[in-house]
């Protein structure tokens, strides 16, 4: 009888219009299989439906090639109260986009679903977290990470550990009050949707058909963006900035901006050369989930 081969996890990324999932090998830091499903918002019980036709084919992957998965990880698109040593304590606070899922014990639930150890953080993190192991912040130390999707999520890597905060909620970028219209606080992301009208990918293909309206709406995008991010530059210090997400995709409509800005508005003359790349990795969210400590 073939020996079992031990150190896979599965990885999870749960985002407000899509989850993708990974199977993931620890000791070579290699995805061996991956999945997508579209995310359900209308109901728990209906997500939770699609998030175990997500996860199932992978473990059965896995039986099928005698690998031995010692844990999930699952990034959610919210605030999470994170569990990440594996003791399916993890709930999900607040999912801003993905209302379904506030005050989900997810951790648990899945720990009861597949007898496995579970670790449950901000997908922005984890995102950060893969990127900083095997992407574009793999040299650095003191990173900052963005996600553009459905939302906007953001992350803060201090000396190659993700800073979590006192209750798990450091990096939300995308909820930083940048304005104020007709008396009402504004946050990077209420401007985002207000900007794309809810639909960035339309957005996005209204100005590459030669829409000027649609152009110009990128262009605020990068400006908010990259004053946004000066603040958390001025703030943390970081030596590079990783933008990911399915917006990066019409990166060209705003990354110009986006660096215009941000250098304009950072304080500090030596940082106003700071990195600001995209992300690597095509799936990081699920691998960073995939990387979480799983185990006390």
């Amino acid at each position: 009888m073939s020996e079992q081969k031990n150190n896979y996890s599965i990885g999870i990324d749960i985002g407000g219009t899509k989850m993708s999932a990974v199977l993931f090998d620890r000791e070579k830091n290699e995805v061996i299989a991956d999945y997508k499903l579209a995310t359900p918002k209308d109901s728990l019980d209906k997500f939770l439906v699609m998030l175990y036709a997500l996860i199932d084919p992978l473990i059965e992957k896995a039986k099928k090639e005698k690998l031995k998965i010692n844990g999930i990880g699952a990034g959610v698109a919210g605030v999470v109260a994170a569990a990440t040593a594996g003791n399916g304590k993890g709930h999900i606070l607040i999912s801003p986009n993905l209302p379904i899922l506030n005050e989900a014990e997810l951790g648990k639930i899945l720990q009861e679903k597949y007898s496995l150890p579970v670790a449950l953080d901000n997908d922005a993190n984890c995102f950060l977290r893969a990127e900083l192991a095997l992407g574009a912040a793999k040299n650095y130390a003191n990173a900052v990470g963005i996600t553009l999707g459905t939302g906007i999520g953001g992350a803060i890597s201090l000396n190659r550990e993700i800073y979590q905060g006192l209750h798990d909620s450091a990096g939300e970028i995308g909820h930083m009050i940048v304005d104020v219209v007709n008396g009402t606080p504004m946050d990077l992301e209420d401007i985002y949707h207000d900007l794309t009208q809810g639909n960035a990918q339309a957005m996005a293909e209204e100005a590459y058909n030669g829409d000027k309206l649609a152009i110009k709406t990128y262009s605020e995008i990068g400006k908010h963006l990259g004053l946004t991010l000066a603040s958390v530059v001025n703030l943390v210090d970081p030596e590079i900035i990783i933008i990911g997400g399915s917006v990066m995709s019409s990166s060209d409509l705003f990354l110009s901006e986006v660096k215009k800005y941000l250098k304009e508005a950072i304080i500090s003359p030596k940082l106003k050369k700071i990195k600001v790349v995209p992300a690597k990795l095509e799936m990081a969210g699920a691998i960073g989930a995939a990387l979480l400590r799983i185990a006390d």
